[in-house]
């Protein structure tokens, strides 16, 4: 069983580092590691790029700045055909050393199940992950989306052959990444378990792979490229779909 990990990254070469780390320590170690460069022009990358000396990781880099969606969709596409699982891992978050070793037992002993998920933690064990019960099936769209009652950032951990053409929104070049766990979850439910497979220092807005000025005009522009992208998935009249639109048209009028 081969997990295949997607890791964007811009201008942190130092903590990519770490990420990459936590990989070669993990109990499991059937993995690759697909690592796309958004800052090309970045020196601090010079070194890191002179390191990398392991079969299982593959290192991209964009021409220009893309942005994150456009780099996890590129190394989607990158993806090896041997690879059975897909886990999503920024690039200044780690993984647990027994991550892999997790998400393995419990591909094992949970046949037909192809998405789980588990939690994202702060370093004291914190999770940022909030979600009803442990070991149990949820819905994206009702109990992510529309619901809320499952909250937070997670690990997600997806049977590659799954994924087929789903992909992150092409012109948006950061943040919405519910656009692609909705496409997911219109035809897979996901189960959760409280384990802390990723750590993470917190999220720092002035840097972050999804950092973006947020105003009312650039909210409307946003729903307006989810509904023309929408459109073009085929998924713009589902009900949810439609229903969480709506949700986030009513907080845009609303917000003062």
């Amino acid at each position: 069983m081969k997990f295949s990990i997607i890791t964007p990254t811009y201008k942190r070469a130092d903590k990519l580092i770490r990420a990459v780390n936590s990989l070669r320590n993990q109990t499991f170690g059937d993995w690759e590691m697909i690592i796309v460069n958004d800052s090309p022009t970045e020196p601090g990358y010079d070194k890191f790029e002179q390191a990398i000396n392991d079969p299982r990781i593959r290192y991209l880099k964009n021409t220009k700045n893309e942005g994150v969606n456009y780099s996890r969709n590129r190394a989607l596409d990158e993806v090896s055909i041997h690879s059975d699982w897909t886990i999503f891992l920024d690039d200044d978050d780690y993984l647990a050393p027994d991550a892999l070793e997790t998400l393995h037992e419990l591909i094992r002993t949970h046949g037909g199940v192809s998405w789980f998920v588990t939690n994202r933690a702060y370093k004291d064990g914190t999770p940022t992950t909030n979600f009803p019960k442990s070991d149990k099936k949820y819905s994206y769209a009702f109990d992510y989306l529309i619901l809320k009652r499952c909250k937070g950032d997670a690990t997600h951990c997806i049977e590659t052959k799954k994924l087929g053409e789903i992909r992150f929104l092409k012109h948006i070049k950061q943040a919405e990444e519910w656009f692609f766990f909705y496409q997911l979850g219109l035809k897979n439910k996901f189960y959760y378990h409280d384990h802390n497979s990723t750590i993470t220092d917190g999220y720092n807005e002035a840097t972050g792979l999804n950092f973006r000025k947020r105003n009312r005009k650039n909210e409307f522009k946003t729903i307006l490229v989810i509904a023309y992208e929408g459109a073009v998935k085929g998924i713009i009249y589902h009900p949810t779909f439609l229903i969480y639109l709506f949700m986030r048209l009513v907080r845009i009028i609303v917000k003062r």
